[in-house]
């Protein structure tokens, strides 16, 4: 499936820039792995984030349909106490997949599993990073 052209967003929920460092893995397609050489979780970094997906920077090329399991800390300033991080682990399908410089690709990703007190911790953060005084845009 391929991005929509530029000036569209088919997005249903507002992504951020956001640039945390995540791991994932492949979902259950040993075959996959072995072809694309991903025998253990990549490090990657977020590029930005909403409730319903991300995009991240990776030098694998994952094709789209494929199912991620993806783990990250989602860190905010913001909050305070137990609110100002979280571990989050998500499954996610790639959605679209575009290549950058060299052997980077920008894989977008929507979230199949997330639990709503993770989908509430990122609108949470969201929201913070948009109010005034807070974006760092």
């Amino acid at each position: 499936m391929e991005d929509s052209p530029a000036g569209q967003d088919r997005r249903k929920s507002e992504r951020i820039n956001a640039a945390f460092i995540l791991t994932y893995n492949l979902e259950r397609s040993h075959t996959l792995c072995v072809s694309l050489g991903l025998v253990d979780s990549v490090e990657t970094v977020m590029i930005n984030l909403s409730d319903l997906g991300m995009a991240v920077m990776t030098n694998y090329d994952i094709p789209a349909g494929a199912q991620l399991h993806i783990k990250f800390d989602l860190i905010n300033m913001h909050a305070s106490g137990d609110e100002r991080r979280r571990s989050m682990d998500i499954i996610g399908e790639v959605v679209s997949n575009f290549p950058l410089s060299g052997e980077d690709r920008k894989i977008g990703i929507r979230f199949d599993r997330i639990s709503e007190e993770d989908k509430e911790a990122i609108r949470n953060f969201i929201a913070e990073k948009e109010m005034p005084g807070n974006n760092e845009k």
